[in-house]
């Protein structure tokens, strides 16, 4: 069995490792982020579109936009200080609910289990900001769960934290009422109330409240009607997330277990029989030698992304169960609390964690491939150029296509302005930003190998 420490330090370095590989990578641009992008280097200002989502959106800004105000006009750098700012925000706050949970290890088995169930298999659409609130959300459960009592460090915590949530993602919907909820309760059953971190726990209440009223104005008011439309229709495709279903499933058999034979847990077979999933996922990669769509996609990595939400609900809830004054009285929760099942519990985590590299790495792997081939692609014609003319019109470099947002991704990846840039795909008739002929000023900005 793993340590805690050993845990906690290894999902630490694995999980900051893999931000620096994936800025370096300028996984950033990846859909959405290309565009952000474009907007950046144009207005020469934050892209803050959206304001009940601002304060994650202009947060994971500050790198390249330091680098703009500064001067710099490699495109090839701001992409990757775009995607350091974008990674490094919920990485941040994940590596601080590690750290709060190091000393128990159930806790962080819970915290390792999130990163490997949600953060590792819907973070390739990295620009989507509920990357950032699930682990805000997490850290915030965390630090409830395990206070011994009202501080004003703790209070100042979870002030900032949830007023940043206010404007995150929309799933503080529900998150925001569960987390308040729970601040309610620990204030309730704290047995003193110092008056200055009292008032702060309410006020922080009152701020996920009002996260969760952010959060219904915008779907009641939506910034596009369609994309709302599109999510919810979505959010039942989850299923084609290979890397999630097969992580998720591991997590469901060891979860079920408990519930059902809790005695079991002191032994290693539940695990082995979760294990097989694990096995599954961490070989998943191979499924590229066939010619199917079952294989890891990062396009189907944002259909998992609003399931994810209820998943971190769900460990919120047995974060608190688990710490709550009556889990004793749980079967589960008793079993649980045992030293020798609490150190198998985290490491069947700590694996789930490791399981999901390789679909993670081959996924890195294909994006690299796919900016080369696109640079290539623009650098060697000039003027528009048909998407189907080139390498990234065929596989493997198609399944990383979102077409609405080729033209912006090679027009980022040009080196000179007679390079050309890439049109979407003859058939497609919905909207794009900067359509192929109406190229935006890029100034100075140009990509720089």
């Amino acid at each position: 069995m793993i340590s805690r420490i050993t845990a906690y330090r290894a999902t630490v370095a694995i999980i900051w490792a893999l931000a620096l590989w994936h800025s370096w990578t300028s996984r950033g641009l990846f859909v959405d982020g290309a565009n952000f992008l474009v907007h950046i280097v144009r207005q020469e200002a934050f892209f803050d579109f959206y304001m009940p989502r601002l304060y994650a959106m202009v947060l994971g800004q500050i790198p390249v936009m330091t680098a703009v105000t500064l001067g710099v006009t490699d495109l090839h750098l701001l992409a990757r200080l775009l995607s350091l700012g974008l990674f490094a925000l919920p990485t941040i706050f994940y590596t601080l609910a590690l750290h709060r949970a190091k000393d128990d290890a159930v806790l962080l088995a819970v915290v390792i289990a999130a990163i490997a169930i949600v953060f590792m298999t819907t973070s390739f659409f990295i620009v989507g900001e509920y990357n950032t609130l699930y682990a805000v959300v997490l850290l915030i459960a965390v630090r409830l769960a395990t206070a011994e009592r009202l501080s004003l460090g703790d209070s100042v915590a979870l002030l900032l934290l949830s007023l940043m949530a206010i404007r995150t993602y929309e799933t503080m919907i529900y998150l925001g009422p569960l987390l308040a909820s729970i601040t309610l309760w620990k204030v309730w059953r704290s047995g003193t109330r110092p008056w200055l971190p009292t008032m702060l726990h309410l006020v922080s209440a009152v701020f996920m409240i009002m996260a969760m009223m952010v959060a219904i104005n915008s779907v009641v008011h939506p910034h596009s009607a369609d994309h709302l439309e599109e999510t919810w229709v979505m959010a039942v495709d989850f299923w084609q997330n290979i890397q999630f279903d097969l992580v998720l499933g591991a997590a469901v058999i060891v979860v079920c277990w408990a519930l059902v034979r809790p005695q079991d847990l002191k032994r290693w077979l539940p695990y082995l029989c979760a294990g097989i999933f694990l096995v599954l996922l961490a070989l998943s990669p191979l499924l590229v030698l066939s010619d199917g769509l079952v294989r890891p996609l990062a396009k189907s990595q944002y259909v998992a992304r609003t399931v994810s939400g209820l998943i971190i609900a769900t460990m919120i809830v047995l974060i608190m169960a688990y710490r709550s004054p009556s889990a004793s009285r749980l079967r589960t929760m008793a079993a649980l609390s045992l030293p020798a099942v609490g150190g198998r519990f985290l490491t069947f985590a700590f694996v789930m964690l490791l399981a999901g590299l390789p679909a993670d790495l081959f996924l890195t792997q294909s994006w690299v491939g796919y900016l080369d081939a696109m640079r290539n692609s623009v650098r060697t014609r000039s003027g528009v150029i048909a998407v189907e003319d080139t390498p990234i019109g065929s596989r493997p470099h198609s399944l990383l296509v979102e077409n609405w947002v080729l033209t912006s991704q090679s027009l980022l990846v040009r080196g000179k302005s007679t390079d050309g840039v890439l049109a979407p795909p003859r058939d497609f008739t919905e909207w794009v930003p900067f359509p192929p002929t109406e190229l935006p000023n890029m100034g100075r900005f140009y990509w720089r190998d």
